[in-house]
This record gives structure tokens, C-alpha cells and sequence, in this order.
């Protein structure tokens, strides 16, 4: 073989093997030489994310939908404002439903996470987020006796996105019932012997509520929307260390602050008055600092 056909045959082979090199890449990575570039994008364009939006609906009856739901920020009972004009639209229709039909009733359920931090008068964020859009509908003219607030835990799979629970509510359709009475007699029985009672600390203002009074005002509210002529009062007390005066409106102070909290909750500001009696109804001995402690109270009683 002389030298001339060997570089030859040498040539071939390297550009064979180059060839087959690009070749086989191609194969194996999946990139289809013929295909468009037009083509190569389209292929890795995710799908839409479609935003689930509000439903409200009773059967064939009634629907209504929007775009927008109720959202809460992360540990609170109030939903975001302003709404969109599409809820506030939907809103608007389901009360007119309910109130051309007062044989339904919707339920409305909170709902709510176990990590969240609840600082309502409710047991907890799913009742008192229910209670608040129940507020926004009984606001409109709805009958609070065709307003049932319930209240759902959220598992795992469900997540807060930059602080917001999206959709934070749920709502449903049952017959209006008239069975009340016991358990609207049992209520005011267990508070009027004992009233809804919050201690504060020295000079202080400060909510700290057990769990039984969480029961205690989720009952309270519940009277309230059923038993068209209640009221209440909210009244202050103080221990009688320092000034009268001082003490006097320190009491009054404590009541209209218990008063705004419940009012942030929900309840009506127009069925209850606050009151301040300093140290002038001490319910022990002023003494001791038990009994000082005892005294530092804000009572909440049926009227």
C-alpha cells in the first residue's frame, strides 16, 4: 500500500468516527436536528396555572362564583380588604338568596392551620374567621339564625403562600331548623351565674383568655345572634391601691378595651355598653395580693 492511499484511507476513518460521534450525541440527548426553533420553545412552555376562584352554591337553586375568595394573613381572623368587585358582587347575590329564602340556611366554614397562633374569642381561627364573613352577610340584611359558623383544620398538603391563607372559607346549604331553645336556655343559665371574667395585671391592658372563655364568647355570640333583645355589659374593676380617680378610669379603660376586642371579633359595638366602677365592687379581700388580683377583672354579663 503506498502512502498516497494510506493517509487517504487515514482521513476517511477520522472524519467517519467524527460523524459518528455527532451522530450518536444527538440520538442520545434527544435533540432532533431537523425540529424548529419555534418547536424547541414550545416544548418546554409549563402549562397555565389556573386560580381556583369562589364558589357558592345551593343545589340547582343558586350559584354564584368569583374570581376572588376570602384571604387571611397568616394568625388572623380578619380577611384581607378591601374585596374585589367580583366577591363583593357574590356576596351581594347570596344575600339576596338567603333573604328571599329563609327556609336555607349556609353554613360557612373557617378554615385553618394547627401552626397558627389564635388571638380571637373563639376556640379557634376557623370559627372566628367564620364568624367574620358571617358579620360581612348579617351586615347585608341576612338573618344571623340562617348564619352557621363552622370551622375545618387544614392538613399538610395545604400551605401559606407569602404569609395568605387563599380562600380561607367554604360554604354550603341546609334547612333552617327552629330547635334553639335549650341550648339558648342553657347559655344564659351557665353566664348569668357566672360571667365571662378577664384578669389583668397591674396597670396593665391585656387580653389573655383561656380555653373555656374562648367557649364561653363563641356561646356569648351565638346568644347574641339568636336572642333578638340581648345585650351586654362589659364593666371594669380595679383593685383599690393608688389614686380613686386614677382607678376610675383605669377600670373604664379596661372595659372599653375589652369592648374593642370583642367589636374586632365581630360582635355588634350597638349590644353592649362598657363600664368603669374602680375599686367600688371588689369580689375579695383587697389585702392581700390574691385578692387584689382577683379584683384587677373585666366582666362581661347578659343583659
Amino acid at each position: 500500500m503506498n502512502k498516497t492511499l494510506f493517509y487517504f484511507l487515514l482521513i476517511c476513518l477520522i472524519l467517519w468516527l467524527i460523524f459518528g460521534a455527532i451522530f450518536f450525541k444527538n440520538r442520545i440527548c434527544g435533540v432532533n436536528p431537523s425540529a424548529s426553533d419555534e418547536e424547541k420553545t414550545m416544548a418546554v412552555v409549563p402549562p397555565p396555572v389556573v386560580k381556583e376562584g369562589l364558589l357558592i352554591q345551593d343545589g340547582t337553586a343558586f350559584k354564584t362564583t368569583a374570581a376572588n375568595y376570602f384571604d387571611f394573613n397568616k394568625s388572623s381572623y380578619n380577611y384581607l380588604t378591601p374585596l374585589a368587585a367580583g366577591l363583593t358582587t357574590s356576596l351581594n347575590e347570596t344575600a339576596t338568596y338567603l333573604k328571599a329564602n329563609p327556609e336555607r340556611s349556609m353554613v360557612i366554614t373557617g378554615l385553618y392551620k394547627e401552626e397558627e397562633v389564635n388571638e380571637s374569642v373563639f376556640p379557634n381561627l376557623g370559627i372566628a374567621r367564620a364568624n367574620g364573613v358571617k358579620k360581612a352577610l348579617s351586615d347585608l340584611g341576612v338573618s344571623a339564625q340562617q348564619l352557621i359558623p363552622a370551622a375545618s383544620l387544614l392538613g399538610a398538603g395545604v400551605d401559606f403562600k407569602d404569609g395568605v391563607l387563599f380562600n380561607g372559607a367554604s360554604f354550603s346549604f341546609k334547612e333552617t331548623t327552629n330547635d334553639l331553645a335549650e341550648r339558648l336556655a342553657a347559655i344564659k343559665a351557665r353566664l348569668d351565674a357566672n360571667p365571662i371574667t378577664i384578669y389583668f395585671p397591674t396597670g396593665e391592658q391585656v387580653v389573655n383568655l383561656t380555653a373555656a372563655q374562648r367557649t364561653d364568647f363563641s356561646d356569648l355570640a351565638f346568644y347574641l345572634d339568636n336572642v333578638a333583645d340581648s345585650n351586654l355589659e362589659v364593666g371594669g374593676h380595679t383593685d383599690d391601691k393608688g389614686d380613686l380617680a386614677v382607678n376610675n378610669r383605669l377600670s373604664r379603660k379596661r372595659a372599653e378595651f375589652v369592648q374593642k376586642y370583642l367589636t374586632s371579633n365581630g360582635l355588634d359595638a350597638k349590644r353592649f355598653s362598657a363600664q368603669g366602677y374602680g375599686p367600688d365592687s371588689p369580689v375579695a379581700d383587697n389585702s392581700t395580693a390574691a385578692g387584689r388580683a382577683k379584683n384587677r377583672r373585666v366582666e362581661v354579663r347578659l343583659k
